[in-house]
Order: C-alpha cells, then sequence, then structure tokens
C-alpha cells in the first residue's frame, strides 16, 4: 500500500514544485492513480488470505507480490528516465515579408547576425533558420557549427506576414534531445494568422522566444483604403462609387477610373488628413459581372513614397440579358456563331487571341464562352487554367469548336481544358492511325537552368517531353535525347510501354554547359530512326533561340532525311540570333517551327506537335451528321435536311458526356456534360469557311447554336440572395444576406461558398448563419490577385449569387512602422528577451534539456519475475534436510537459558506441527524394543475408544509431551499410555503395525 502511494506522491510533488522533475517523467501521470488502488487491494487480500505458511514465507510472498502489482501498474504510466544534456539548438526565424523591403539593408543585416550567432556556439549546440511571410517554410533544418547552411530552395508568399506560423514551425524543428531558444527577426507588422495563440503554444513547450526587431523607415504615404460599389444594379442605372483615402496631410491627388480593364474616367481630386470619402458618380453598364479598378498619384510624389498601395478594386452585377464572348484565332470569321447567338437573345462580344481574359475577373463577366481557332501555345498556363475554373468553380458555359488549331491539334491534350471538356483529346486509336516513331531533342545548355517563373527553362522542357510520351499509344515509338556538347539518350527509342519509368528519366535529367550542337543532336536523331520499320517518323528539336550550335551540315542532314521519310520540327526559345536558321531547317524538314519568347508555354507546344505528327487527330472528308440522342437541344432541327460537313477533329468521348450527334466511325460530333457548376460542350466541326460553310447557311445550324448556347450557359442567380466580398488582413471575407417572398430574413438556408483565385486556387467552405439571415465565412488567401466567390444552394446545387474581390500586393508594403509593442508582448509571454543582436545568443542557456527514454519494457520485465518469484514462494517446499536443520536450530535456541520465560510458541503455527512430528519421531526410535512387546488389555481399549473431547488434540496443533523437570528423580519402567493422531499416522507412515 506504501509502495501505491509512492509515484502519486512524485507527481504531486512536481506539480507543486517541491521536487524537480526532470530525471524521471510520467507519460500518463493520471494512471498513478491506478498504482494506488491496484497495491492498496492486494495488500488488503493479502491481509485476509490464508495463512498455512511460515510467516516468512508469508510475508515474502506478499511483498514480492506487491512488488509486482506497483512495477506492472508504474509500466501503464509510462515512465521515462532522463538523461541531463548541455546541448542548446537556437532557431532563427527570419521575415521574407514585402514589408521587410521598408526595412534598409535588412538581408546584409540579417546575414551578419546569422554570422554573428554562430560565433559563440559549442561543439554541441545547433542553429537552424525558418522563413516566413504569408506562411511558413525550414529553410535550414538545426545543424553543427562546422556543417555549411543548407542552400536556399525554399520560398514562402511575400504577400502577408504571419509570425504565428513562424511560431509553430520553428516548434515543429526543434530536437528532442536539446534546449531551444526561438529568434524572431522581423518588423512585427503582422496581416494575418493568430501569433499570441502560437506563443501560448511555445510557453507550453517551455521554449522561449526572443526577438529582433527590424525597424521600417518612416516615409508619407498616400493610399486606396477601399473602393465601394453596389453589388447589384440595373443597366443604366446611376451608381455610386466610393472612394475611401488615408492620407498624413491634406492632398492633391489625380484618379483613374478603369472598367474591366478599361480607361472610362481621369480626374483630379483634394483628399483631406485621415481617411477621406470621394463619390464618383457612374451609369450601370451593361448586362454582366464588371470590375472596377481605380489608382490614385499625388500630384506631389514628396508626399507619397510608397506608391504600391495605391490601388482599389470592386465588383458589381449587372441585371439584363446573357452574354457571350466568341474568340477565333482567324479575324472576322465568327459571324456566322456571333449572329446565332444574337437572335437567342445574347449580347456578344468577338475577339482572337489577344481578347482572352488574362483572369476570372475577365471572364466572370461572361455567360457563356465559344473558343474556336485558338492555340493553347498563344495562352498563357494562367489563361488556360482560368478558362477551366470558369467552368468548374464559377458554374460558366464552355463551348469548343473544332478546328487545326483547337482541341487535340491545338495543344490542349493533358491541360485543363481537356478535363472540363466532354471529349479526350487522347491519341490512342490505334484501329485509325499509322504508328509513329518521334525522337525529342532537348537543349540542355547552360542557358536552360535559367528560370522562368517558379520553374527553370529545363523543367519546363522536361514537362513537355513527359506529356508528349503520354499521349503516344503502345504502338508507338519514343526516344528521347538530351544535348549539349555531347548526346546523352535519357530515352533510348523504343516502345511506350513504361510510361512511368519514361517520364522519371526525362524529368530526372539537370542543365549541363555550354550550347547545343545541332549537327550531332540530328545526326543521332536520323540514325536511330532510320532502323524503324513505321509508317510516320519525326524528330522535334528544341532549342536555344541565341545559342544553338554547329548548325552548317545541318541543312543537308534535314534534306536527306525528309527523302527518308524523317519529317523534322524545330521550338525555339527566345528571339536571337540562331532563330532564322532555325526557322529554315524546319521548313527544310516539312515540319513546323514554333517561336516561344515564355518557357511556360512549351508543353502546349509539345503536344500539339506530337499529336499534329501522328496524322491522327484530323479526318477530312465529307459525311453527314447523324443523331445519336434525344436533347432538347436538337428540338425542331431537321438534320434531316442538314447539309454535309467536310471535316472534323477526332475525339473520344468521356464516360459521364452526353454524344448528341456522331460522324464517321461513330466519332463524336456533338457532345456535352456538366463540370463542376459548370456546363461544356464540344462541336468537333466547325462554323467558319474550311468545313461547315454549307451549315452556315443552313437555317437549322442557327436554331441548334442557340438552343446549345441555352443549355450551356450559365444560370441566373436568385434574386433573394445578396453576397458581398472583400479582401483584407490576408483573408477573403464572404457575407451573404437572405431574404424569403414576403421581404422577412430566412435563417435555416444551408449554403456553401466556393472561391476561385490565381494559380488554381480554388477552396470551398460552408456560410455560417451570423444573424438573421446573415450568413458570412472567412477564407484565408495566399497571393495577390483576384477572386471570386459563388454562393450556391447546398441541397439543390444552385448558384444564387455571385461577388469578387481582390488582394492587392499593397496591403503588405504599407509603411506603417514596425510593431515592437507585438514583438515585446511575444517575449514577455514566453520568457524570451528583446535582442539587439545575436551576439552571445548561445550564452543564454535555459534550465538543463533532458534526453528521455522510455522504461516501460525494462518494467514489465520486472514486474513478470517478481511475480514469479511471489508464485514460487508460495508454491515450491523447502527440502526436507533444510526443513530439520531450521527446527533443529530453532530448539538450539530455544534451550538457551533466559532470564525471561520463553513465550509460548503457537499451537496453531506451521512450526509447532513440524516440530510435534520431529519429537514424535525420536519418541518412537526410544520406544521401539517397549513396542515389540504386546500392549495391555487396557491401552487396547484405549486406541479402541476415541479421547474425550477435553483432551482431543485439535486439527493442525498436536502438543508435544513436556520434559520431566531437571533433578526429578529417574522414572521407572514405562507405563502404557494412550497414542496421539500424530504418533498413529508417523507409524502407519513408517509401515509399522497399530500397537
Amino acid at each position: 500500500m506504501i509502495l501505491g502511494a509512492l509515484p502519486a506522491l512524485y507527481v504531486g510533488l512536481v506539480w507543486t514544485g517541491l521536487v524537480p522533475g526532470g530525471y524521471l517523467r510520467l507519460a500518463r501521470p493520471q494512471i498513478t492513480l491506478l498504482v494506488l488502488a491496484s497495491t492498496t487491494f492486494v495488500a488488503y487480500r493479502m491481509a485476509t488470505g490464508w495463512t498455512n505458511q511460515g510467516p516468512f514465507r508469508t510475508r515474502l510472498g506478499d511483498l514480492l507480490a506487491q512488488l509486482a502489482t506497483f512495477i506492472a501498474a508504474m509500466a501503464a504510466a509510462g515512465p521515462e528516465l532522463g538523461r541531463p544534456l548541455d546541448r542548446l539548438t537556437v532557431l532563427v526565424a527570419i521575415d521574407r515579408s514585402r514589408s521587410i523591403d521598408l526595412v534598409p539593408s535588412a538581408e546584409q543585416r540579417i546575414k551578419q547576425e546569422l554570422a554573428v550567432a554562430e560565433l559563440g556556439m559549442r561543439e554541441e549546440d545547433r542553429i537552424g533558420t525558418i522563413i516566413f511571410g504569408a506562411d511558413a517554410a525550414t529553410e535550414d533544418p538545426p545543424r553543427p557549427k562546422s556543417d555549411l547552411p543548407a542552400p536556399q530552395r525554399v520560398s514562402v508568399g511575400r504577400d502577408g506576414t504571419d509570425l504565428g506560423a513562424a511560431i509553430r514551425r520553428a516548434l515543429a524543428e526543434v530536437p528532442a534531445d536539446s534546449a531551444a531558444r526561438i529568434v524572431m527577426l522581423s518588423d512585427g507588422v503582422v496581416t494575418r494568422g493568430d501569433t499570441m495563440a502560437a506563443a501560448a503554444a511555445a510557453v507550453a513547450a517551455e521554449i522561449p522566444v526572443d526577438v529582433v526587431p527590424l525597424e521600417q523607415r518612416s516615409i508619407p504615404d498616400i493610399r486606396v483604403v477601399a473602393l465601394r460599389a453596389p453589388t447589384r444594379a440595373d443597366e443604366g442605372e446611376p451608381i455610386d462609387l466610393r472612394l475611401v483615402t488615408s492620407s498624413p496631410s491634406p492632398a492633391a491627388i489625380q484618379i483613374r477610373l478603369r472598367r474591366d480593364g478599361e480607361l472610362i474616367a481621369e480626374a483630379g481630386a483634394k483628399i483631406a488628413a485621415g481617411e477621406d470619402v470621394l463619390r464618383i458618380r457612374e451609369k450601370a453598364p451593361g448586362p454582366g459581372f464588371h470590375r472596377y479598378d481605380v489608382e490614385i498619384t499625388a500630384a506631389d510624389p514628396a508626399l507619397d513614397q510608397s506608391p504600391e498601395d495605391n490601388a482599389g478594386s470592386a465588383f458589381m452585377r449587372v441585371r439584363g440579358q446573357a452574354s457571350a464572348l466568341v474568340l477565333d484565332g482567324d479575324a472576322g470569321k465568327t459571324g456566322f456563331l456571333a449572329r446565332a447567338l444574337e437572335a437567342a437573345a445574347f449580347r456578344v462580344d468577338e475577339g482572337s487571341t489577344s481578347s482572352v481574359p488574362a483572369d476570372l475577373a475577365g471572364l466572370v463577366g461572361y455567360d457563356l464562352v465559344v473558343m474556336g481557332d485558338v492555340r493553347a501555345s498563344d495562352l498563357s498556363p494562367g489563361q488556360i487554367d482560368a478558362l477551366a475554373s470558369y467552368v468548374r468553380d464559377l458554374g460558366g458555359g464552355l463551348l469548343l469548336m473544332g478546328g487545326d488549331r483547337s482541341l487535340g491539334p491545338g495543344g490542349y491534350a493533358r491541360t485543363p481544358i481537356e478535363e472540363v471538356s466532354p471529349v479526350s483529346f487522347d491519341l490512342k486509336q490505334e484501329r485509325r492511325r499509322a504508328s509513329l516513331a518521334e525522337v525529342i531533342g532537348i537543349d540542355i545548355s547552360g542557358s536552360m537552368a535559367a528560370s522562368a517563373g517558379a520553374h527553370t527553362k529545363l523543367e519546363l522542357a522536361n514537362e513537355a517531353a513527359a506529356r508528349s510520351a503520354a499521349l503516344l499509344g503502345a504502338g508507338d515509338r519514343l526516344g528521347v535525347l538530351h544535348v549539349d556538347t555531347a548526346v546523352n539518350w535519357s530515352v533510348p527509342l523504343g516502345p511506350v510501354s513504361d510510361k512511368a519509368g519514361i517520364d522519371r528519366a526525362i524529368r530526372g535529367v539537370g542543365p549541363g554547359g555550354g550550347g547545343i550542337l545541332v549537327d550531332i543532336t540530328l545526326e543521332a536523331a536520323y540514325a536511330a530512326l532510320a532502323k524503324e520499320k513505321v509508317n510516320l517518323k519525326h524528330v522535334l528539336l528544341f532549342a536555344d533561340g541565341s545559342d544553338a550550335e554547329q548548325m552548317g551540315p545541318c541543312r543537308t542532314m534535314v534534306s536527306n532525311a525528309l527523302r527518308a521519310g524523317i519529317t523534322t520540327s524545330v521550338v525555339a526559345l527566345g528571339n536571337g540570333g540562331d532563330v532564322p536558321e532555325l526557322e529554315t531547317l524546319s521548313r527544310l524538314g516539312s515540319g513546323r517551327f514554333y517561336l516561344i519568347e515564355d518557357a511556360n508555354r512549351l508543353p502546349a507546344v509539345f503536344t500539339q506537335e506530337t499529336i499534329l505528327a501522328a496524322r491522327s487527330s484530323i479526318v477530312e472528308k465529307e459525311f453527314r451528321a447523324s443523331r445519336s440522342a434525344p436533347s432538347p437541344i436538337l428540338s425542331g432541327v431537321p438534320l434531316d435536311e442538314a447539309p454535309s460537313l467536310d471535316g472534323y477533329v477526332v475525339t473520344i468521348p468521356k464516360g459521364r458526356a452526353s454524344v448528341l450527334l456522331t460522324g464517321p466511325e461513330g466519332d463524336p460530333i456533338l457532345a456535352v456534360w456538366s463540370a463542376g457548376v459548370g456546363r461544356a460542350g464540344a462541336f468537333t466541326s466547325d462554323l467558319k469557311d474550311r468545313w461547315g460553310s454549307r451549315w452556315t447557311t443552313w437555317p437549322g445550324a442557327a436554331r441548334l447554336v442557340g438552343q446549345l448556347a441555352r443549355d450551356l450557359t450559365r444560370k441566373g442567380e436568385d434574386g433573394r440572395v445578396r453576397v458581398e466580398a472583400d479582401a483584407s488582413g490576408g483573408e477573403l471575407h464572404v457575407r451573404a444576406t437572405v431574404v424569403g417572398d414576403d421581404g422577412r430574413a430566412q435563417s435555416f438556408r444551408r449554403l456553401m461558398v466556393r472561391v476561385a483565385g490565381p494559380d488554381g486556387f480554388v477552396r470551398e467552405t460552408a456560410l455560417e448563419a451570423t444573424g438573421a439571415g446573415a450568413y458570412a465565412a472567412s477564407i484565408p488567401l495566399s497571393r495577390p490577385g483576384t477572386y471570386i466567390a459563388i454562393a450556391k444552394d447546398e441541397q439543390s446545387g444552385d448558384v444564387v449569387g455571385t461577388a469578387g474581390a481582390a488582394l492587392t500586393a499593397g496591403e503588405e508594403l504599407r509603411p506603417t512602422g514596425s510593431d515592437a509593442a507585438l514583438l515585446g508582448r511575444i517575449a514577455d509571454l514566453t520568457g524570451g528577451k528583446r535582442r539587439d543582436t545575436l551576439a552571445g545568443i548561445f550564452g543564454d542557456r535555459a534550465a538543463r534539456r533532458f534526453s528521455y527514454q522510455d522504461i516501460t519494457p525494462i518494467l514489465i520485465a520486472m514486474a513478470g519475475f517478481a511475480l514469479l518469484l511471489a508464485v514460487a514462494a508460495r508454491r515450491f517446499a523447502l527440502p526436507e534436510p533444510v526443513l530439520a536443520w531450521a527446527a533443529r536450530t530453532r530448539e538450539a535456541l530455544r534451550a538457551k537459558p533466559s532470564a525471561e520465560a520463553p513465550a509460548r510458541p503457537d499451537p496453531r503455527s506451521p512450526d509447532a506441527v513440524v516440530g510435534a512430528l520431529l519429537q514424535a519421531k525420536e519418541r518412537a526410535a526410544r520406544d521401539r524394543a517397549a513396542r515389540e512387546a504386546p500392549l495391555p488389555a487396557a491401552s487396547a481399549a484405549a486406541l479402541a475408544q476415541p479421547p474425550p473431547a477435553a483432551t482431543r488434540p485439535q486439527a493442525h496443533a498436536p502438543t508435544a509431551a513436556p520434559h520431566p523437570p531437571q533433578g526429578a528423580p529417574p522414572a521407572g519402567p514405562p507405563q502404557p499410555r494412550a497414542l496421539t493422531a500424530a504418533e498413529i499416522l508417523l507409524a502407519r507412515r513408517k509401515g509399522q503395525p497399530r500397537s
């Protein structure tokens, strides 16, 4: 019982601080109550149990049983043994947000501080760096002084400051066997996150957080606080735009207002000191979702030395007829589609490649987008992502038209456009095309290591080659050459069977040196293709436009290869001095030439070229479209009167798509489906002067286009739901107000909001009720850009409202001055220090850190061994010689004279029983001669009679005969006496007859 109270007492002393906890800790201290209860129960059972053994064995068994119980219960508490360590790890959290640009010589000072900190390191110490902005990442894991810093390969979003994320990231990097300190180098200007909650986590981990404030320079600043506009309006309705500004003093400014990217107003104004509100009177434009952007400029530049925060944006939906955007690479050839859509009550805007909106903000104003002959290489990856997100996330309608620069031939395979399309642009149609053997030659010269955004030029080229490999079928053959001054077959020319292995081999190649030697590249490619026995042979050469070398003999090589049936296409990156010769090679090789200025467009170019080289994606022959499935889209369209079409793009319908019209061999001509919350369709022929010229004069085609557009167009919103959004503090705040038909607030709607933004940003969350008919949600944002929020009913899935907001980089670059007070609160809360430098940081060593080892397995083994000993003490008897020796020893001790009368032994004890048996044995030996004579009749009769109750021996406790006193006269002949029960049992055991 005392053992059970020990762990509970230890935990209590540690909690009260009377005993330092470090050398031993419990993972589950509450289990110590189990220790107390279990040992108490065992002690109680031992005290009330049977005691038919000697006191030594009884006490030993009880002690071992209690010890086993105690150890087993302690093992359940998870004890860990600590070993003190004199090791310190310093984690330096470095602010990389844009606001650090306002700190003079920030980068130089950070490097100096890190170098100074390392000077005081000991052999066992560690130092690591964390970088943070809108998020946090580990730049250099904790390392000893002797190791070199890790290369800077991580990056974080700079358009935000989250000190809490930095503290949590640093806590995650703290080693288990080291004391630690966190040091923050920051201006302390927080734009997102919960800083004090992260500081509380540091307190719980007993890790102090030191701060080194980086002081921003104080500069005057005029900024746009917000631009506010009505969320809804009718066409032509007068509206007020409210411009909220902030200025340190009265100032004159110039205002420029744009609507959907077009400048509509420019005027001068005067603003007061502090926050001021200017009203701009406007008329609501045509129907659609419109974006207003305002920009201000101070007349006196000295009053505004940080112009990055001088812009604001607002969004407004104007009710009215549906709007459509028709895009085609051939200017003036979209007239038929535009007239058909106008006849279907659409407001139509026509455009070319340059008219494709740059982001979601430009697309959200349209209910339908029609994509004609526009190559994927003419669009940026951001534009392609925006078109897909427009359908999938915003509920817009997209109609893809066929052509030799659209769908698969346009390079849209393996892009987000194909993901939302009802048909696939895949090439794997072995039954109708000849096999292709293609060699791709990729420049890996030193210039390819240059960055092109988030990736290097070579990484984008490898991505392009990997996509091309994914488009080929099992009957095709592919080889990939990576060349600088030597040829390296990263993928030897062979069948396209192990696509995963090919993908790894291509992506695993890094940049080399020098420039690409074109002659050895073409020579190796042509030599490999000459051995192939396929119908189509093609070389795709990718080279830097200003670093292609040794092209002297290449014209002859390309011409000879063409006579051998090998075509050659060239992709040049950058408009350098070698571009004219590269273009000449593509023309001599009967291939295509691509001049790419933006390396991010390489994947689209490679896929387009691979599809065209296979010569199976376009079918040019006269045919009539056949009805495949009934649909309201075809209602009233007399297809039996339809003229013939002269060609189409080969595609494969997707599983859930509805194919309404088919062509030769069942290929889809018209297919539709739902993608996300929007709809998409594909008409694989065209309605221009190439394949569908006869349809442009057929009235049924106009009816078909109108009904198809109505099926695909974005559905109308719920007028009872008003949705608003604004971006601030690194979050998008969405609010919705819902009223019923009677004008009363509805508080039991289940609404979801789906937010789409730049770089494929998509989030979906529930709008939580905040009041009568009011709902709200906040979504963290990662980077500046335009964010569109679509609210929809969770039960029906219908879109009920749209709102937009823009997060600008100016919020982070606002010169508010360093927040030393916040940094000081962090240090005070966590027990850290406010420092001016990192010099001597390793001299401030906190309390000793302990390295703990779990000893549960050892305790379990000890408990099992103690339990085994306890069982052995109770169940196993000692040998008879040992028992005899113990008895003689006790008799000798009793025979010694004592001043006090010896205590009478307990006749019921086991020792008394054993002693009586031994005495009986000795008496039997002395009286053996007497027993050989027959017993007197009286004695025999006495044996037959049971002893009287008063003299009957008690069970388990025979009484030994008393010894005669010293000095007594010698006894006469032995007199007959009655035998005791013990004597009778002993006699029977020795096989003697009963006397």
